[in-house]
């Protein structure tokens, strides 16, 4: 309920005054401190490595990084709606030090990649994330989703032993959801309307007040809203559309139980997009899974705590 009335809200802040606006910057949203830039943050980048493409059976062509120690253990990392591979840049660039082959998936209409005649569904990036690893000959997979890479990621792992899953060794899901109901499924329905939707992400005030809200737990920093921000506009705005609505209707709970590999299920817990109760329950499905709380974090928990993430990844390697 607090998502949808900040949707609500967010629909009718052109109407208000400037002094509203003020008003509700400073008492209700979680202010952005620009002195407040951790030491060690940067704006995103994916270690340097190597890039390919890999085209699935409907055509679309996905773009995917390579990077670390070819040879190593391989952890493939797989994004969030409106991201690309660089959104985990901060996990994949503690994996490679530590002597790890990390490879990030573009989803299909993300990244460079295209959308082929298929478009969008959880089932489509399911069956795209284990073209991938066919192609790439790759087994022996630590696979990590996160959000919607987590949806891609489940949707591989129960589609039964004769898929490509059965590449997967372990599991690591980040902020996820394995259905679309409540909440999140009136998030999806409110960018339908893909002009209001532009607007705002696009206004100076409301775009990142709604990326500091949405995304984040504790205060971020400026620069951390911002990269956010030019994250998001990356991908074309038609593609996150579809994306998005691609997703109504995705249930994969009663499946669940058929992911028979160690699995580790990580959540902030003021995530307000995929909620920390949502992914525990996530957890409760899958029989080898454990839970995992980062206290204070927010959905790009990816950037808050990128050593608390890679650190749980490589006690499973």
């Amino acid at each position: 309920m607090r998502l949808k009335s900040l949707l609500k809200f967010f629909i009718l802040l052109p109407a208000l005054t400037a002094a509203g606006v003020f008003i509700w910057e400073r008492l209700t949203l979680r202010k952005v401190d620009s002195t407040q830039n951790p030491s060690n943050w940067g704006t995103p980048r994916w270690p340097k490595g190597q890039s390919t493409k890999v085209i699935t059976d409907d055509g679309a062509e996905l773009v995917v990084e390579i990077s670390g120690t070819l040879g190593g253990p391989v952890a493939v990392l797989v994004h969030g709606l409106s991201a690309d591979h660089h959104s985990l840049g901060p996990i994949a660039e503690r994996l490679a030090s530590e002597g790890c082959c990390v490879i990030g998936v573009n989803q299909r209409g993300h990244g460079g990649s295209s959308v082929g005649s298929a478009g969008f569904g959880a089932e489509r990036q399911g069956l795209d994330l284990g073209e991938v690893l066919h192609a790439l000959n790759l087994e022996n997979v630590h696979l990590v989703g996160h959000s919607m890479g987590g949806i891609a990621a489940m949707s591989l792992l129960t589609m039964g032993p004769s898929s490509a899953g059965k590449r997967v060794t372990t599991l690591t899901l980040l902020s996820t959801l394995a259905d679309t109901a409540g909440g999140v499924r009136e998030f999806f329905l409110g960018l339908s309307d893909r002009s209001w939707y532009q607007n705002l992400i696009d206004h100076p005030v409301h775009g990142p007040a709604l990326a500091r809200i949405s995304l984040f737990g504790r205060t971020p920093s400026r620069q951390m809203v911002d990269d956010a921000i030019e994250l998001g506009k990356r991908c074309p705005t038609p593609h996150r559309i579809d994306a998005s609505l691609g997703l109504l209707g995705f249930d994969i709970r009663g499946l669940l139980p058929l992911i028979d590999c160690p699995t580790t299920v990580i959540c902030g817990t003021e995530d307000l997009l995929t909620t920390y109760s949502e992914n525990q329950r996530i957890a409760e499905l899958i029989p080898s899974a454990e839970m995992v709380s980062v206290p204070r974090a927010g959905h790009m928990f990816v950037w808050e705590e990128p050593d608390r993430i890679a650190n749980a990844i490589l006690q499973n390697i």
